[in-house]
């Protein structure tokens, strides 16, 4: 007689053509039973012998669909009989507790998608919405599990009769893919001029082909918001700089497949197996040298780089080896997502808009990475990988909210040891951006069936996340904790790591510091919810505030003359009059690059900095400095440094400068965790904020860590910057608890 069993299986299970999966497994290996959709997965239940099930499950765990990632699998005996129970089902989806079961990310079309699309004859030839059930978008078209279409913006298209054939046949890939149709019942694209909204006749894809070979700039809506798109020609990036006010900031491509990368960047193979992943983030690459280097990415050594991952990306770049593929958006503001806020926003910026008819219910930015150490860092977290789960140690019973900070907008929401963040948000100084901010945590609030019991959000008094986290924990009746925000840097790399001690070293441009200056060079001991600052760079004044961050001249004026070097009368004055005292690093970084000559302006985050790491070169100098251990706060002085770098800067090579800054800093991080650990016995450290973005000091900093007895750990999970904030917080008041 056969047994029954129920195999209940947790993670990303929904939407990766999971269901399928199993039914063609248990089909071929003549077992009986359905599989359902539940609120923490997928429920299975097998009629069979051990021995059956032994071999089901193994079939499982070394074939199941590339995009499924398995968290929990329990197998357990029950008492319904199936004999008589015949063929292998899949039921409709139910929903009885609260949703644990995660939406997979995006997911970049398939080969045999792609092969598809591209062959003439087949009934989906140059239908750019090709998707089956492992592949195709998720996150950005859902609205609710469990994961259904008539939860997804596909509900809006009705199968005909030939995709809903394909649906219901168990050997077909698109047996039960909801996001299943062909151009006589999918979404289709439409060309619309922009200055007069008047649509285009003729074929749209090949029309904006057209366009883009003339020169012209493209709108292109597409899986999760607007891409602007044109040629990586200096005409065409000159005029787009031009129309977006963008003057320096690097453009991201698209390329036709690796081998058209590998023409113009340098490519290892972690590099090539992040590029190819189901993901398809932006990777930062070394750049040879194309002849439109500097149009796309001036001053600069390294290009974003992303390959195809939707069915238009493709067709258009049969035409194009390479193209240009850039947020749209307004500086500051999240992508447009709708057809009304692209035409409105972005029709300044282009000449067309290639329109479809699908809504995006979850906009999603291209995620951006560069690999550090064999390891991928994030610097934007978005389309691809979000939603994704962090298991963190669970302390207490609660569901939080973590609100994050201003400058990299992103919360998630913590429970039962699983950490949910957002994707990127944008600049919250914004109000399209707020709305968003609210929006998506209403959002997460249903998807994942959740409510907050607690909320923590950044200290800083002026921030619309703080705000935002007050105004969530009235309306709920709940408590309201705040953490400085370096401290949550480092607790997001301890997160990852489930580590409950460290020395943590948080280099950032910007932070409100208990003491009300602006922090941003900072080093803490750490052990579990407990903090001490023990150390931090010089204060020296920020002119002008935060319009400081905009101008590095100005913060080089302030280092020269807290260096006892002369500087004007104006640059004194503000100095005098400055509104705050600053320790951060990335201000730091300006003040140098603007003492060598390198940027005196930042016309986009981060310039000046990317700049002189970009022209560093190899260098074993390192330039002096001092630590004082004798006040309560270590301070870290660099006013011999910036005399050496002012007084060198016009007979030595400003690439050997800038390399030996960069060892200075690394010595520095290096020097100062020695101090302490001889003090403290502690021997991990863990490097955190913005400023560790930059992998030339990353690495330097990893290596002589480790290389003087340290276990080193940086951000993988989460970006460094301040995206990474809320899961910081999320983890301190675990451990608070």
């Amino acid at each position: 007689m056969q047994k029954a069993f129920e195999v209940t299986i947790e993670g990303t299970v929904q939407g990766v053509g999971f269901r399928p999966f199993l039914a063609r497994l248990a089909n071929s290996l003549g077992l009986s039973g359905s599989v359902e959709n539940r609120e923490n997965g997928v429920r299975l239940v097998l009629f069979c012998q051990e021995d059956e099930l032994e071999s089901f499950l193994d079939r499982l765990e070394k074939d199941r669909p590339a995009p499924a990632r398995i968290t929990a699998l329990n197998v357990l005996r029950i008492g319904l009989s199936g004999n008589g129970q015949k063929g292998f089902s899949i039921m409709s989806s139910r929903k009885e507790g609260t949703n644990t079961a995660l939406i997979p990310p995006d997911i970049a079309a398939c080969d045999k998608c792609v092969e598809e699309m591209l062959s003439p004859g087949n009934r989906r030839y140059q239908y750019p919405f090709i998707s089956c059930a492992e592949c195709g978008p998720r996150f950005s078209l859902t609205a609710a599990l469990p994961y259904d279409r008539d939860k997804t913006s596909m509900k809006d298209f009705k199968q005909c009769g030939h995709c809903l054939e394909e649906y219901a046949v168990l050997d077909n890939r698109r047996y039960h893919a909801q996001t299943n149709c062909c151009d006589e019942c999918g979404p289709n694209y439409e060309l619309v001029e922009s200055k007069t909204g008047k649509k285009c006749h003729g074929d749209p894809i090949e029309r904006t082909i057209q366009a883009i070979a003339d020169g012209e700039i493209v709108a292109l809506k597409g899986i999760g918001g607007f891409s602007l798109v044109c040629k990586p020609d200096s005409r065409s990036c000159e005029r787009l700089r031009s129309l977006k006010e963008r003057p320096q900031k690097p453009f991201a491509l698209m390329a036709r497949d690796v081998d058209a990368v590998k023409g113009f960047a340098h490519v290892d193979d972690f590099e090539q197996e992040v590029l190819i992943s189901s993901a398809r983030p932006i990777v930062l690459l070394r750049m040879k040298c194309p002849k439109w280097k500097d149009a796309v990415a001036p001053g600069l050594d390294r290009i974003g780089v992303m390959l195809p991952y939707m069915g238009i990306h493709y067709l258009l770049l049969r035409r194009f080896p390479v193209l240009v593929v850039t947020s749209g958006n307004v500086s500051g503001e999240m992508l447009c997502a709708t057809d009304e806020e692209a035409q409105t926003r972005l029709r300044t910026f282009c000449d067309y808009f290639l329109l479809h008819d699908r809504d995006i219910v979850n906009r999603c930015d291209d995620s951006l990475v560069k690999v550090v150490e064999g390891k991928k860092v994030f610097l934007r977290k978005s389309r691809g990988y979000v939603p994704e789960q962090v298991r963190i140690p669970a302390m207490s019973n609660k569901t939080v909210l973590a609100t994050g900070a201003d400058m990299k907008g992103s919360f998630g929401f913590s429970r039962d040891g699983v950490f949910i963040g957002s994707q990127y948000l944008g600049n919250l100084a914004y109000r399209m951006n707020q709305d968003q901010f609210r929006e998506m945590i209403v959002r997460y609030e249903r998807l994942f069936d959740t409510r907050a019991a607690a909320v923590v959000s950044d200290a800083h008094p002026g921030y619309f996340s703080r705000f935002l986290g007050q105004e969530y924990a009235e309306r709920m009746g709940i408590p309201q904790y705040l953490l400085q925000h370096h401290l949550a840097h480092i607790y997001s790399v301890m997160a990852e790591r489930g580590l409950f001690e460290c020395i943590g070293i948080a280099f950032d441009g910007t932070g409100y510091g208990s003491d009300s200056q602006v922090w941003g060079g900072e080093f803490f001991e750490i052990r579990s919810g407990s903090s001490i600052r023990f150390a931090r760079l010089r204060y020296v004044p920020m002119p002008g505030g935060e319009i400081s961050a905009r101008y590095p001249s100005l913060m080089a004026g302030s280092y020269l003359r807290d260096s006892g070097l002369p500087v004007d009368d104006k640059t004194r004055l503000m100095c005098e009059h400055a509104p705050a005292l600053t320790s951060s690093a990335g201000r730091l970084f300006d003040a140098v690059a603007a003492v060598l000559g390198v940027c005196d302006v930042n016309t986009y985050e981060g310039e000046a900095a990317m700049k002189l790491e970009a022209l560093s070169q190899p260098s074993g100098e390192r330039l002096p400095w001092d630590l004082d251990t004798t006040k309560d706060i270590w301070e870290i002085d660099l006013r011999e440094m910036i005399r050496h770098l002012s007084e060198r800067r016009r007979k030595d090579a400003v690439s050997h400068l800038a390399s030996a800054f960069h060892n200075a800093l690394a010595e520095v991080v290096l020097q100062t965790c020695l101090c302490k650990a001889e003090r403290s016995n502690l021997r991990v450290a863990c490097l955190s904020g913005g400023v560790f973005q930059n992998k030339l000091l990353l690495e330097r900093c990893i290596e002589l860590l480790a290389d003087n007895g340290f276990s080193v750990y940086f951000n993988e999970r989460v970006s460094p910057n301040d995206e990474g904030i809320a899961l910081g917080q999320a983890y301190w008041y675990e451990l608070r608890m």
